[in-house]
């Protein structure tokens, strides 16, 4: 038998027990570790199985010995990654390019604020690797941020967006990619039209892990101790962790805050994904809880500028023993949360049901959520993996229900087989079925809206194309004026320009769906105030008080159901 088929055995027997603790299984592991630490020439798919079985076991240690173990074999497995990335095997490179691990590649394409965080932090390890931009899309970006006068060189040849930069840098003045981003960054241009442009051109970049610290490998923001599992947990019991009250959030540091966004951008950059609230991360909002068995749920606000027009995008960031392993987000509107949940894949299959409840019971304690809407991609509509692993039954168990009636009773009948029968499987056409509605979890019967956002964003264009036959210019410069008027805002002079953007938008709502001149004058009062706070700080404040707001939701209601 050769050493690499040794190697794999090895490996799915690990892969077999890694999430299991207590009893013997300790000491399965801690023979397959060491086993697994004297192979030599691991296949390198077998490589990243085993680095990712690694993070498990570092996210979950049974005990201090296991934990060295693993950091040991971590380490070991950084230095062979590295030292592929050193030499000339082409084959393995290309087998290991974007899997994060330290001293490999990540070849991706990100949005312009990541794609400038990136250069930020790690200048000499990013740079251009490609664009699928054509010549004319190449030539029209530099002629909005380079000098007019320059258009012979700006304009001639049809040439790449890096033998065009070439053509334009001087030879001393860096990367490609830092001399384009400091020529966009300059350029005076709004940011909303630096991200369009930047992206049209549809850059790949080459990041180069070799930062101690950011890469898949190493990406940390350790909790104050290390939890050991000493045995198997049962799994967790929603209900019993909603009757919990939250603690009080861990305090943290500027310098520790701003570790946990980079800490977030990161780690879904080594996936190649990126989420509102971690890209236009304001690390002044950062929140962190720490529910126990060494979990920190970390939440993350968005920058004023950057905030829903309605909704209150509040993202977060799951770490275990410091290690990331879980992100999302609430869309907060009311008391209504609509949420989504994502699992990094080293980690599946470990306090599912724990992570879940208490990422709820933050979001009803801090911001006051008392209806879950879990919309059906995350439980498999145009998300195959999702749908293969039954994904809805693991919802279903923590109390989620179909909103839609009919299949709510289908739910109740094949949750009953299943109760009958533990073998018992649904079809994946009766799955399919529950791809037609949102699954709910209600907490409070008077818990509102039970309506959609999305709703009142469809009211506002008919309310535009009705009243101002789409004239939007006209339509927001009346409503302004009107929403102003019965709000009786005399003087917009002292307001910053994130809160003006706000009754711009606000004003748009009020018109088409609520009765402000028949409010009364405390209502009227808090509106302003509300306006305020969604361009404030931190969106909870307004959360909060958006839900005591009795008449908004009276109106609101009254005008779209």
């Amino acid at each position: 038998m050769q050493k690499e088929t040794i190697s794999r055995h090895w490996i799915r027997q690990l892969q077999a027990v890694v999430m299991q603790a207590g009893g013997h299984f300790a000491i399965i592991k801690e023979k397959l570790l060491r086993q697994l630490m004297s192979a030599n020439n691991m296949n390198p798919a077998d490589l990243v199985k085993y680095h990712d079985l690694l993070l498990a076991m570092m996210a979950y240690p049974e005990n201090k010995t296991l934990l060295a173990l693993s950091r040991s074999a971590m380490e070991s497995v950084k230095r062979e990654v590295t030292s592929i990335f050193d030499e000339s095997d082409h084959r393995t490179q290309y087998i290991l390019t974007g899997t994060g691990i330290k001293g490999s590649l990540i070849i991706g394409s990100f949005s312009y604020p990541v794609t400038a965080w990136l250069a930020q932090h790690f200048p000499e390890d990013i740079e251009i690797e490609s664009s699928k931009a054509d010549a004319e899309s190449i030539r029209l970006f530099f002629r909005q941020i380079l000098p007019r006068t320059e258009y012979e060189t700006i304009s001639a040849g049809e040439l790449t967006l890096l033998n065009r930069i070439k053509k334009l840098k001087s030879n001393g003045s860096g990367s490609s990619l830092n001399w384009l981003l400091h020529h966009l960054g300059v350029s005076g241009l709004p940011e909303r039209t630096k991200e369009s442009i930047f992206h049209g051109l549809q850059i790949f970049l080459r990041w180069k892990l070799d930062h101690p610290i950011y890469n898949r490998s190493s990406l940390s923001a350790p909790g104050r101790k290390i939890f050991y599992a000493k045995g198997l947990t049962a799994p967790a019991a929603i209900s019993k962790i909603f009757r919990k009250k939250i603690a009080a959030p861990v305090l943290l540091s500027p310098q520790q805050k701003k570790h946990l966004v980079n800490t977030a951008r990161a780690a879904l950059v080594f996936y190649y994904r990126e989420t509102e609230p971690f890209t236009y991360a304001d690390s002044d909002t950062i929140t962190c809880f720490e529910p126990g068995r060494g979990f920190r749920i970390v939440l993350y606000g968005m920058k004023a500028e950057k905030r829903l027009s309605i909704e209150s995008y509040i993202g977060y960031l799951v770490l275990k023993n410091g290690i990331p392993m879980a992100y999302g987000g609430g869309w907060m509107f009311g008391n209504r949360c609509q949420f989504g949940i994502n699992i990094f894949p080293p980690f599946r299959g470990g306090d599912s049901s724990f992570i879940l409840g208490n990422l709820l019971n933050i979001y009803q304690g801090h911001f006051g959520a008392r209806y879950f809407v879990i919309k059906p991609y995350q439980f498999g509509k145009n998300n195959p993996e999702a749908l293969k692993s039954g994904a809805f039954w693991f919802y279903y168990k923590n109390g989620f229900r179909p909103e839609n009636e009919e299949l709510k009773k289908l739910a109740e009948k094949e949750a009953a087989k299943k109760t009958k029968d533990k073998n018992y499987r649904a079809s994946a056409d009766t799955l399919k079925k529950f791809l037609a509605s949102n699954i709910v979890l209600r907490l409070s019967e008077d818990a509102f809206p039970f309506f959609d956002a999305a709703k009142i964003s469809t009211r506002i264009t008919e309310f535009i194309n009705k009243e101002y036959d789409g004239n939007r210019a006209l339509a927001k410069k009346e409503c302004l004026l009107k929403t102003s008027s019965a709000l009786n805002i005399k003087n917009l002079a002292g307001w910053k320009n994130s809160e003006l953007k706000v009754l711009q938008e606000w004003s748009l709502l009020a018109q088409a769906c609520l009765a402000i001149p028949l409010w009364k004058k405390y209502e009227k009062k808090n509106w302003v105030q509300l306006i305020k706070l969604k361009a404030g700080p931190d969106e909870r404040s307004f959360i909060l008080l958006l839900q005591k707001q009795y008449r908004f939701w009276k109106d609101l209601t009254m005008a779209l159901c």
